[in-house]
C-alpha cells in the first residue's frame, strides 16, 4: 500500500490510530520498563525491535470483529489464547508480552470456558489495545463508548479500566471523524451524564493532565521523580494521563511518540496508547515512513486495519 493510494480521508485516519499503535509499541521496546532519565534518549525505529502485546490484542480484537461485525468477548479470548498458546498474530511466532493480568485471565478462560476478568488490578492492559472497538463503531459515539467499555472486560473489569477505555475511545471517535486537537480535548458532560466517569479518569478529561510537569530530562539522577510529574507506568490512570499529555503538548506524530517512548517505565504501551489518538489525528501519511518500513509484518497489520476499515458500521 502506497502512500499515494491513502488520501486525507477517514480511511487515512483510521488507518493511522491502528497502524500508529504499533509503531508506537515497536518504538517503544527500545526504553520499555527504564526510568525516566537513565537512558539515552530514543531518537527513531531501530531495525532490531519488535512489537508486543499491545498490537497483538488489538489484532486479534480487529480480526473478530472483521468476522462477527460485532463485539464477542468470548470470541475475542478464544483469539487471546490462540495467541497466548500458538502466536497467533503474533510478530515472533508465540505470545510475546503477555503481562500477568491478562495471562491470568486467558488462563482463567480457558479452564471454564466463560469471560474471567481480573477485578482488583487497574493496568493499562485493555487501554493498549483499544482502538479498533471505538473505530468499528466510530459513526456512534455514544455506541463506540459503551462497546470500549465492554470490551476491557475480557481481562479488565475494574472501573478505572472500564472508564479510561471509554474516555479514550471518545477521543479516537473524535480524531478520526476529522475533529480538532482543541474538541477532541474538550470536556464533553453531556457524553459522561448517564454513567458518569470514575473520579480519576474525570479529572483527566476536564484537564488534569495540563497542570502535571514534565518528566526528567537525559542526564538526570536515576530514579529522580518530579512531584506531580507525568509518569507513563503500568497504572491505568498514569498510563492514560501521559498519553494525553503527550498528544496535548505535541505537534506532530513523531514528536508524539518519541516524547511517549521517553517517559521511560511501561514506554511500548505509553506509546501504543498514544499511537492511537495521535495516529487517528495525523493519519496514515504523516507517520514517518521510515519508521513503517520498519515496522515487523506491516503487510499483515495494513491489511488487518483496512479490513476493518471495510467491515465497519
Amino acid at each position: 500500500m502506497s502512500e499515494s493510494e491513502i488520501i486525507e480521508t477517514k480511511e487515512n485516519r483510521w488507518l493511522g490510530s491502528i497502524v500508529g499503535l504499533a509503531v508506537g509499541d515497536q518504538l517503544g521496546s527500545l526504553s520499555e520498563m527504564k526510568a525516566p532519565g537513565s537512558f539515552e534518549r530514543v531518537r527513531g525505529m531501530d531495525e532490531d525491535t519488535l512489537w508486543t502485546d499491545d498490537t497483538s490484542q488489538a489484532l486479534c480484537i480487529a480480526d473478530s470483529l472483521i468476522s462477527l461485525k460485532k463485539i464477542d468477548l468470548v470470541d475475542q479470548l478464544q483469539r487471546f489464547d490462540l495467541w497466548l498458546t500458538t502466536g497467533y498474530l503474533s510478530c515472533v511466532g508465540w505470545g510475546y508480552g503477555c503481562g500477568p493480568t491478562v495471562k491470568t485471565a486467558i488462563v482463567g478462560f480457558r479452564e471454564s470456558g466463560v469471560p474471567s476478568p481480573v477485578t482488583n488490578e487497574p493496568t493499562n492492559g485493555s487501554l493498549m489495545r483499544l482502538s479498533p472497538v471505538p473505530l468499528f463503531y466510530s459513526n456512534d459515539m455514544q455506541m463506540a463508548i459503551e462497546m470500549s467499555g465492554k470490551s476491557s472486560l475480557t481481562t479488565h473489569d475494574h472501573p478505572l479500566c472500564i472508564d479510561a477505555c471509554r474516555l479514550y475511545a471518545s477521543m479516537i471517535v473524535k480524531a478520526v471523524n476529522g475533529k480538532s486537537k482543541a474538541e477532541i480535548l474538550e470536556y464533553d458532560a453531556g457524553l459522561w451524564k448517564d454513567n458518569p466517569l470514575a473520579d480519576p479518569i474525570d479529572e483527566i478529561a476536564r484537564g488534569s493532565y495540563k497542570e502535571k510537569n514534565p518528566p526528567p530530562v537525559t542526564g538526570t539522577t536515576f530514579g529522580t521523580e518530579i512531584p506531580d510529574g507525568i509518569r507513563g507506568t503500568l497504572n491505568v490512570v498514569e498510563a492514560i494521563e501521559a498519553a494525553i499529555w503527550v498528544f496535548n503538548v505535541t505537534g506532530s506524530f513523531a514528536a508524539g511518540a518519541l516524547q511517549a517512548v521517553n517517559l521511560g517505565d511501561d514506554a511500548d504501551t505509553t506509546a501504543a496508547i498514544f499511537g492511537q489518538l495521535g495516529g487517528a489525528y495525523y493519519g496514515y501519511n504523516q507517520i514517518p515512513e521510515a519508521w513503517k518500513a520498519k515496522l515487523l509484518d506491516r503487510t499483515l497489520v495494513e491489511y488487518i486495519a483496512k479490513k476493518l476499515y471495510e467491515a465497519h458500521l
